[in-house]
């Protein structure tokens, strides 16, 4: 027995002796800095450098490293695709044979998704978009924790600004290259400015293309500050998915802002929307596929493109927007700020925007082009809607002690707004008994009015004014009497929005 004894404890002497003499010889810093230089480079394709690797056995073997860079050969004016300052990781012979360790910890990671297709295949090694064996499914760490890292997507053109993200926490785990790999983080939008807590998987790598690596996941986009946006405000959240590749991706989801406002002059509207974007990092452009939008009651559908130009914060807008079934009160709360609407009535429209970069205020720099209808209007103010009710009583030729139903307006025409004016080239004006045709222009900031045109009416100049002076306008009826019509009167209307005047165009009467 004692003879059995002695030889298992001399057996497991011998054991402990040849793991100490193997971890002595593995897990050497040099060693250990070359494997894994190896190993990263035929996994990833790329060209991978790291500057030093230190062991400390005491309390438990423990290994550290600086300088790791990873990437794409042939490209010295690209950034590395992989940076990381310095991580750490406890090790042993057990993580050693099996080549895995367990949390990894990372510090100064950074990313910088290059152009796609900025990798060219390494000289003499053909491209292989697949693994060809099962050790690229082998994990390599079961867990990797990294604070304050940095997302960047490197931009073809070199006068871009990347887009960049700053990640506070980013979590992977069971990381290998050729399976997909879930990860968790929170990071910040540059623009608009919020915080975004994500979870998904990346992988399996692309040799081949590593900007193509799919990527998938879900997000929720909290408290982001619409006011980074120059021309727009309010505080927008969002949840959704996303799904493609490291340097385009497909984002689906819906929005709310309680509080959405333009710099227009007029107060905050709750605005919801259901969105699918294609998302370009390589040039920092937003594709709108679709937006259904609801702005108060008012359903809008929206397709375009936001664009990223050169210099820090420049973003061209350029949309198609179309409202069938609106209310053009929703509308107007964005540009004036009152408590009651001035106008209320169903709205259609169809319209080009855009909104290119700059200082200046929106109104400034709002472009639109299209057409609109309002149907079944009727003006709010009762001073307003008592003048209407006079013209389409005397444009039908009724006296003052005849009855009239509601009277409701129907406008509609084409519009165009630039540098800081709506032009009017046509617009359309009815109410019971007459038709105003106008041309003209309206200062969005300024509110003044400049419309030239006709009144049409349906009774002549005599019938319309009534009483005791009909006597003396009879002579004049045949003047007036056009095309059908009772009465057809150069008009103009002038003045701002808050005092509007209409009058004659004398000149128009007597000089043909």
């Amino acid at each position: 027995m004692r003879r059995i004894l002695r030889w298992g404890l001399g057996g497991a002497a011998i054991l402990l002796l040849a793991v100490v003499v193997l971890a002595a010889v593995f897990l050497r810093p040099e060693s250990l800095r070359k494997q894994a230089v190896i190993t990263l480079t035929d996994q990833l394709n790329l060209d991978v450098s790291l500057d030093q690797v230190a062991l400390s056995l005491l309390p438990r073997p423990h290994l550290t490293g600086s300088g790791l860079a990873i990437r794409i050969p042939g490209r010295p004016d690209l950034p590395p695709f992989v940076s990381i300052e310095r991580f750490s990781v406890d090790v042993g012979p057990i993580a050693l044979l099996r080549r895995q360790v367990g949390t990894l910890h990372v510090d100064g990671l950074k990313i910088a998704v290059p152009p796609k297709d900025a990798r060219s295949a390494l000289p003499g090694t053909p491209a292989r978009s697949q693994f060809s064996d099962a050790s690229a499914d082998r994990i390599l760490v079961e867990h990797l924790i990294s604070h304050n890292a940095e997302l960047r997507f490197v931009p073809r053109e070199a006068d871009k600004d990347p887009l960049t993200f700053l990640i506070h926490d980013l979590e992977i785990q069971n990381l290998s290259f050729g399976s997909k790999v879930p990860f968790h983080a929170r990071l910040t939008n540059p623009v608009p400015t919020g915080l975004v807590d994500t979870r998904g998987t990346f992988g399996p790598w692309r040799r081949d293309d590593p900007t193509s690596t799919p990527l998938d996941g879900e997000y929720e986009f909290t408290d982001a500050d619409l006011s980074t946006i120059n021309g727009i405000g309010g505080t927008l959240s969002s949840k959704g998915t996303y799904a493609g590749e490291l340097t385009e991706i497909t984002a689906k989801g819906t929005t709310d802002t309680p509080d959405f406002s333009l710099d227009l002059g007029g107060r905050p509207v709750p605005l919801t929307t259901t969105f699918v974007a294609r998302i370009n990092g390589t040039n920092g452009t937003t594709e709108l596929t679709s937006v259904d939008a609801k702005l108060r009651n008012t359903p809008i559908q929206v397709t375009g493109a936001i664009t990223n130009l050169p210099g820090p914060g420049r973003r061209d807008v350029n949309l198609q927007v179309k409202i069938e079934d609106g209310r053009i009160e929703d509308i107007l709360a964005l540009a004036i700020d009152s408590a009651q609407p001035m106008l209320v009535g169903d709205l259609s429209l169809e319209s080009t925007l855009t909104l290119p970069p700059g200082k200046t205020r929106v109104p400034q720099r709002l472009g639109m082009t299209g057409r609109f209808g309002l149907q079944d209007a009727r003006f709010t103010d009762a001073d307003v809607q008592t003048k209407l009710r006079d013209l389409s009583r005397r444009s039908q030729g009724k006296d003052d002690d005849e009855a009239i139903g509601r009277v409701l307006t129907n406008l509609r025409g084409r519009f165009t707004v630039g540098k800081g004016m709506l032009t009017l080239p046509d617009l359309s004006f009815r109410v019971p008994g007459a038709t105003v045709a106008l041309a003209g222009v309206y200062g969005l900031e300024s509110g003044a009015i400049d419309f030239k045109g006709t009144l049409r009416m349906q009774a002549t100049v005599s019938r319309a004014v009534g009483g005791f002076k009909s006597i003396f306008l009879k002579p004049f009826d045949p003047i007036f009497r056009k095309q059908g019509a009772g009465a057809v009167l150069p008009i103009k209307i002038t003045g701002t929005r808050q005092e509007p005047k209409m009058g004659l165009q004398v000149g128009k009467i007597f000089g043909g």
